[in-house]
């Protein structure tokens, strides 16, 4: 600094080119020669607000304001920071100062919307944006200002307009933008919304709430795997942020059906796995598992001391979150997660597998043991994918049954009446064929003893449909509303894992086929069942009955 007194003008230029020791020390050697000097105690209050010293802020801006209460730029500083420290209420008082100097201000007009905002006193606010925008309609701040208090008013399409409108005089105006391509989305306007959140991510790669907003759109359309990667691409930016976490979560949870979780948590399922894992694999054995879900057997495969696995999962979600389990874990390098149905692996040179298994593990199992196209996918693996010596893991199963009273789960399977209303056309969400039972938890009454239904070996092929017929004497007085039923994997020749365990870690529970019509029945009545199975599950029907001469409807 020069011997020469500074001028304000001087402060000022030091204070835009944010040099903030030059003009505070030229603040200072004003207020030295001239403590009253209210244009350095305004400016000194803006370096301390710049610098963190609030209070010390609002301290000089009120001797500014004291000593000239004619300038509305000190009332609005004073505003201003107090609107950025939360205080709202206080701002819009000192907001409503300076509009009482000088109402033809447009920007003051908008500060005092934003605080009336942030009271949520949304129609002041608009009103107060109207009147900036009348002082200055080509501002697009104040549109976009305006829109967001008419987005939180419920009038979309109003804000939508005011938004164009801002995006029309300012095209670069990334926060417009971003307001607009959340409005879109709310609106359902789906397509629109993603060219909005691409554009802003476009200008701004970072810009994590645009990221998050992106990975919603996609999700809404339908888009999973693009979901899963714009937040992935917002993890990798930020992978503590809430709003990354929460979203990732909510995505992942969405796109994945929930019983994953309590399966892995199944302690009898993994201990039979586990037990016949180590029986079967040997220091030099290439395992195949078909279904990986979320890696867990694989991993006991390789901790078994497998050499090499190999496993396939075509849901590629899974697949993704299966590989970073497996490296977080350690087994990255033994074990190979292939994002494809194991019809579409190859074995050889350049194939997925180098050879055919030595040991083969599946977990294909639904609640009701026999999946979806199940028997052709473990025939085509035992062909094409395993060594005709090699271990098969489960090898096969039992399924057991039981007639039973249920009446709480019979009043929605199906759905017929509820409330006095007809609520069948409601019954196509139901899923179809059997459902869920806890007969640990769930109130029933056995009609009669467990019988053997059907058996399934999975080390041949089998036919793709079959049927048995029982005999079953009813043993307890009821109505028969279905037929409850569970299995038994045979691991191997000594691990058994039973379904119908009642632990309340059992994921599968019991399954139960409910009929058509219930059936009346007294203990000695006898039923004949017919347990069928094809190539999708497996079913029961109640073909004639003894004694009283009872014959049920068929299911199934």
């Amino acid at each position: 600094m020069s011997d020469t007194q500074p001028s304000l003008s001087d402060a000022i230029r030091l204070f835009r080119a944010n040099d903030l020791p030059g003009a505070e020390a030229a603040c200072r050697a004003l207020l030295a020669a001239d403590p009253d000097n209210a244009g350095a105690l305004h400016l000194l209050g803006l370096v301390a607000a710049h610098t963190g010293h609030a209070d010390a802020a609002l301290d000089l801006f009120a001797q500014a304001i004291a000593e000239d209460g004619s300038d509305p730029s000190f009332h609005n500083s004073r505003g201003s920071l107090l609107f950025q420290l939360g205080r709202a209420g206080e701002a819009e008082e000192a907001f409503r100062a300076a509009l009482a100097v000088n109402d033809r201000l447009p920007e003051l007009h908008g500060n005092l919307g934003n605080a009336l905002k942030a009271l949520a006193r949304l129609e002041e606010a608009e009103e107060a944006f109207r009147a900036a925008l009348a002082l200055k309609a080509e501002a697009p701040e104040m549109h976009n200002f305006l829109a967001a208090t008419l987005r939180d008013l419920g009038r979309l399409e109003e804000a939508q307009g005011h938004l164009a409108r801002a995006l029309e005089l300012a095209p670069d105006y990334l926060d417009a933008r971003y307001n607009l391509a959340e409005l879109l989305s709310t609106r359902g306007l789906l397509a629109e919304a993603e060219e909005a959140f691409r554009i802003v991510l476009e200008a701004a790669p970072r810009f994590i709430p645009a990221r998050v907003g992106l990975a919603h759109v996609l999700q809404s359309l339908d888009r999973a795997n693009e979901a899963i990667d714009a937040i992935e691409e917002a993890r990798a930016i930020a992978p503590d942020h809430p709003l990354v976490q929460f979203t990732r979560r909510l995505i992942y949870s969405n796109a994945v059906p929930g019983w994953h979780l309590p399966m892995i948590n199944d302690f009898e399922r993994n201990d039979a796995y586990e037990a016949a894992l180590k029986r079967a694999v040997k220091p030099d054995s290439l395992v195949l598992e078909i279904g990986t879900g979320s890696g867990i057997v694989a991993m006991m495969a390789a901790r078994a001391g497998a050499k090499q696995v190999v496993t396939c999962e075509v849901n590629p979600i899974l697949a993704r979150v299966a590989r970073e389990t497996v490296a977080n874990n350690g087994y990255g390098d033994r074990i190979s997660v292939v994002p494809k149905l194991s019809t579409q692996l190859g074995v050889g040179e350049g194939g997925d597998l180098p050879e055919k298994a030595d040991v083969f593990v599946s977990e294909l199992i639904n609640i009701g043991m026999l999946a979806p196209r199940m028997l052709s996918v473990l025939q085509h693996a035992r062909t094409h994918l395993v060594k005709p010596d090699g271990a098969i893991i489960p090898r096969a199963s039992t399924v057991h049954a039981m007639l039973v009273e249920t009446p709480e789960l019979a009043r929605i399977n199906p759905v017929g009446q509820v409330a006095g209303f007809d609520m069948s056309t409601f019954d196509v969400f139901r899923s179809p064929g059997y459902q869920q039972i806890d007969l640990a938890a769930d109130a029933h009454v056995p009609l009669s003893q467990s019988f053997a239904a059907l058996d399934f070996d999975f080390t041949r092929n089998m036919p793709e449909t079959g049927e048995r017929e029982i005999e079953v004497t009813v043993t307890a007085a009821g109505t028969c509303h279905g037929i409850a039923f569970w299995f038994d994997l045979f691991m191997d020749d000594e691990v058994v894992y039973h379904s119908g365990s009642r632990s309340r870690t059992n994921h599968w529970k019991q399954a139960m086929t409910f009929l058509d019509a219930p059936i009346k029945v007294l203990p000695g009545d006898r039923l004949r069942i017919v347990a069928r199975y094809d190539n999708n599950q497996i079913s029961f029907g109640v073909t004639g009955g003894s004694g009283d001469g009872i014959i049920g409807g068929s299911v199934g």
